[in-house]
C-alpha cells in the first residue's frame, strides 16, 4: 500500500510540474490586461477573450464594453519569425528524412564491419548536450558568414535531428519482415528494394520520425537565440523572448508562447496513436 501511495504522489508531482506552467500561460493568454494586474490575483479569467492572440498578429481588439486593446509592438516580428520557423522546420525535416531513412535502414537491416562502434558514435552524438557545441559553431559560422541565415540554423539543427531520428528509426526498420531475400529472388537491388518496398512498409514510422524532426527544429531555442536572433532569419522561439525586454505585456507574451506550443500540441494530439505504436527496440541487439 505505501508503495502505491508513493507512486501516485510521484505521478501527481510530475503532472503538476508539467501542467501548472502551461495552465498559468493559458490563464494569462485569455485574460485582459486589467484582469492580469488585478489584486488579489484572479485564478481564472472572468471574461476570457482572444484579445492577446489578435494583438500579437497585429490587430486591435474591440471589447463589448467599447474598450480597445491595441496590437502588440512585437506583432510584425512575431509574424516574420513564424514564417522563418516554418521554413527552417520544413527544410530541416526534409533533409533529415533524406539522410536518415537510408542510414537507419543500413544500420537496422544490414551487417558490416564496425557496425557497433558506428552505432555507438551515433548514440554519443545524441548524448552530447547541444550547448556544449554552441561556441565552436558560433565561431565557425561567424568566419564563413552563416550567422543570421536560414542555412546556418538548418545546418546546426541537422546535427541534432539526424543522430536522434536515426537512432529512433533503426529499431523500427529492424522489426520489419525480412523481405530482402524475396526481393533479390525477383531481381531487385538494394536501392530499389528500399525505395519501392521498405519505405512504403515504413510509412507510419517515417511519418513519426518526420514529426519528431519537425518538432526539434520548431522548438530550437539555444542555437536560434545565438545564431539568428535579431536578424532576418529570427525564428519564433527566439522572437518570443523579445517580449521580456518590452514594456511588461504578460498577456501578449503568454499568447505568443501558446502560439509557439500549438503545433507540437496539435501534432501529438492527432498522432499520439502512431507515436505510441513506434516499437523502439534496442538497435544494438
Amino acid at each position: 500500500m505505501p508503495r502505491q501511495i508513493y507512486r501516485y504522489l510521484a505521478i501527481l508531482t510530475a503532472l503538476a510540474w508539467t501542467l501548472l506552467p502551461v495552465c498559468w500561460l493559458l490563464r494569462l493568454a485569455f485574460m485582459r490586461v486589467i484582469d492580469i494586474f488585478s489584486f488579489p490575483p484572479l485564478v481564472l479569467p472572468p471574461d476570457p477573450s482572444l484579445a492577446n492572440f489578435f494583438n500579437i498578429v497585429g490587430f486591435d481588439y474591440h471589447f463589448a464594453d467599447g474598450t480597445v486593446q491595441t496590437a502588440s509592438g512585437q506583432a510584425r516580428q512575431v509574424l516574420f519569425a513564424l514564417k522563418n520557423s516554418l521554413i527552417v522546420s520544413s527544410v530541416t525535416t526534409l533533409l533529415t528524412l533524406l539522410v536518415v531513412v537510408p542510414l537507419a535502414y543500413t544500420f537496422g537491416r544490414l551487417e558490416f564491419r564496425f557496425k557497433t562502434p558506428l552505432l555507438m558514435a551515433v548514440l554519443l552524438s545524441v548524448a552530447v548536450p547541444p550547448v556544449s557545441t554552441l561556441i565552436p559553431f558560433y565561431s565557425l559560422f561567424t568566419k564563413i558568414g552563416l550567422t543570421g541565415t536560414h542555412a546556418g540554423l538548418i545546418l546546426v539543427t541537422l546535427t541534432i535531428t539526424i543522430p536522434f531520428v536515426t537512432w529512433m528509426l533503426i529499431g523500427y526498420f529492424r522489426n520489419l519482415p525480412d523481405v530482402e531475400k524475396l526481393a533479390q529472388v525477383d531481381g531487385f537491388g538494394r536501392v530499389y528494394t528500399l525505395a519501392r518496398i521498405i519505405v512504403p512498409m515504413s510509412a507510419s514510422g517515417i511519418s513519426v520520425a518526420g514529426v519528431v524532426a519537425f518538432l526539434f527544429a520548431w522548438n530550437e531555442f539555444v542555437f536560434a537565440t545565438v545564431l539568428v536572433n535579431g536578424t532576418d532569419a529570427t525564428t519564433l522561439p527566439a522572437a518570443v523572448s523579445g517580449f521580456l525586454f518590452q514594456q511588461p505585456e504578460p498577456g501578449h507574451m503568454a499568447a505568443a508562447i501558446c502560439l509557439t506550443m500549438a503545433p507540437a500540441a496539435l501534432i501529438v494530439f492527432f498522432l499520439q496513436r502512431h507515436i505510441t505504436e513506434m516499437n523502439l527496440v534496442d538497435p544494438i541487439r
